[in-house]
């Protein structure tokens, strides 16, 4: 009965209250600035003064109710007023959906001040600048007063040269640099800065050297291929903005405008050089395609994967990527000395260059006292990813893993970065051209071929129908089979298009895989075959007694199929498991 009779009296005393705003405003005699007006909300019977759009807004949402007039500024000539509904009033603020290219953001500037800097420099070839997420925060930096961050993107280039001798006196050994501010001004396409972001004091914490190899984004450069690209983190006290409009306006002259650096100024390659005790001198490398320092992404007991980063007060360690070629030689020898049984190898020292198009070394990367981590090839048969040499087709790839005692980066400047990292009498420094290239079709890795002999095997079955091969990691721990729970240490997956032909092979997978007697271990050679019909080199999988088998369809539309043809295909996959692995080098 209560809750009836106030559902009852609630909407009398509403319009009682309603119906005498006006009367309560008069009685307490409420007067609001000029161009203003008296409104009294639903929520509250205080009267406040609002400008009349808003009160307008709030009328035709049922918020409040207008109870008097706004008070006109004088002028010299009345002017007619014109009654308006409130759905035809002008917004105080409008904006289009999309604005257009003269008026939205377009590029950034960025420009670093203060500590060991004389003077303030401007950097125009940034294309990306990204504020930080706070769920990626690093908390340790709290306590040494930093508590924003960002980063800055671009593709590597000369006109940054002063940029990356900050970078390496905060990664180098020694005296970090003193704390710098950073300002960054954003552009509209008319010339003009919209904001500008200043952050003061801040620190480098992470700069990553890296390739942008995927077909789904945007590069910088333009280019329909991969770019190299570098990205930096700074850590930084504080954040303030500086707002710019008709009656304050910055304006960038025509000069001073962001660019894209060009080829010649810009990286596009790296040479790679080795020396140690197991090397015959300098050994220099002009074929790899990819390099970045890397982090470990992933790390449990048996198992890391690294991905590009380089924290500086991690340990330090990189990868290089290429298509397996035959100038690598030596290189493939020095690492089988790391898998093979025996003597490992010693330590070896790595540079890495990094070159723009008119040949200038822009960066050098030393490590000091590497160790092999990881030696893997595979088929990159993905068409989400840019191909390393041009050409729409799958191609075979192989990914060097390192890790160093030490590291330092080296910068060009007035005086340019000597053509080698030593001295060797090997080598004439006028005579010989170095350049980032990629190896001809006929001296590199174009194919696998698959030999399998020994156990209860009465001949060798040997197949260079083998379209995809992948080892399995050695860091992954020991493999266990579908079928029981043995353990190994080495294994690889092999994959192929099912054939009549094969019956004999199948015959021999089934004993391995159906019930029944346990056959005895086998022996498996892998050769990586190049364009011209040489052995790059052999793996040689040993002890093998167990396989996983099965067919499947392959469906994704972001796949080279192995028939070359626009539809789906049957393969067959298999996973043979190991208890030993070396490599050889057969003539």
């Amino acid at each position: 009965m209560i809750f009836k009779i106030l559902l009852t009296i609630i909407p009398l005393i509403a319009f009682v209250f309603l119906t005498n705003y006006d009367v309560y405003a008069q009685e307490i005699d409420f007067e609001c600035p000029k161009n203003e007006v008296v409104v009294v909300r639903t929520t509250n019977p205080n009267p406040i003064c609002v400008n009349e759009s808003t009160a307008h807004r709030w009328v035709a949402l049922g918020l409040a109710e207008i109870v008097g007039e706004p008070i006109k500024e004088e002028t010299e000539e009345s002017i007619p007023e014109i009654e308006e509904s409130p759905e035809e009033t002008i917004p105080d603020f409008q904006y289009t959906s999309i604005p257009n290219d003269l008026s939205r953001a377009q590029s950034s500037l960025v420009t670093i001040s203060g500590g060991e800097l004389t003077e303030p420099i401007t950097f125009q070839t940034f294309s990306k600048v990204e504020p930080g997420d706070q769920p990626d925060y690093i908390t340790s930096f709290y306590d040494l007063g930093f508590d924003t961050y960002f980063s800055l993107e671009s593709n590597p280039s000369t006109d940054k040269i002063e940029f990356y001798k900050l970078v390496a006196k905060t990664i180098n050994p020694g005296k970090a640099p003193e704390l710098f501010d950073v300002s960054i001004d954003v552009l509209a396409g008319d010339n003009s800065v919209i904001i500008t972001v200043n952050y003061p004091k801040c620190r480098i914490t992470n700069y990553t050297p890296y390739s942008q190899e995927f077909v789904l984004f945007y590069q910088y450069s333009d280019a329909i291929n991969e770019e190299i690209r570098d990205r930096v983190v700074l850590y930084c006290s504080g954040l303030n903005l500086q707002v710019y409009d008709d009656e304050d306006q910055k304006i960038i002259p025509t000069k001073l405008l962001p660019f894209i650096p060009s080829e010649d100024t810009s990286v596009q390659g790296y040479v790679a050089h080795f020396f140690g005790t197991d090397f015959d001198g300098l050994y220099t490398v002009e074929t790899f395609s990819d390099f970045s320092p890397s982090q470990n992404f992933i790390e449990t007991p048996f198992d890391v994967i690294t991905i590009p980063g380089f924290d500086f007060d991690s340990t330090p360690q990189f990868f290089l990527e290429s298509l397996p070629s035959k100038d690598k030689d030596d290189l493939y020898r020095y690492f089988a000395k790391w898998v093979n049984p025996g003597q490992p190898p010693e330590l070896v020292n790595v540079s890495i260059d990094m070159i723009t198009g008119n040949g200038t070394i822009l960066q050098r990367w030393n490590y000091i006292d590497c160790t092999l981590y990881d030696y893997t090839m595979h088929l990159e048969d993905s068409l989400l990813k840019f191909s390393y040499t041009g050409e729409q087709a799958p191609e075979i790839r192989d990914k060097s893993e390192f890790t160093c005692l030490g590291m330092n980066l080296e910068i060009t400047g007035d005086k340019p970065l000597e053509k080698f990292p030593i001295k060797d009498p090997k080598f004439f420094e006028e005579e010989r051209i170095i350049s980032p290239t990629i190896p001809e079709s006929t001296e590199r890795a174009q194919s696998f071929k698959i030999s399998v002999f020994g156990g209860e095997l009465t001949q060798i079955h040997v197949s260079d129908k083998l379209q995809k091969f992948e080892p399995l990691r050695r860091d992954r721990g020991p493999f266990t089979p579908l079928g029981h729970d043995k353990q190994y240490d080495f294994g690889f997956i092999i994959e192929s298009l099912p054939q009549k032909e094969k019956a004999p092979f199948y015959e021999f997978i089934s004993s391995y895989i159906n019930p029944g007697k346990t056959p005895e271990p086998f022996d498996v050679y892998i050769d990586t075959v190049n364009g011209d019909g040489t052995t790059l080199h052999r793996l040689q999988y040993t002890n093998c007694d167990s396989v996983d088998f099965w067919w499947y369809l392959q469906q994704a539309n972001w796949v080279y199929q192995f028939s070359q043809k626009e539809q789906d295909e049957i393969r067959e996959r298999y996973i043979f498991y190991c208890e030993g692995f070396g490599i050889d080098f057969p003539k």
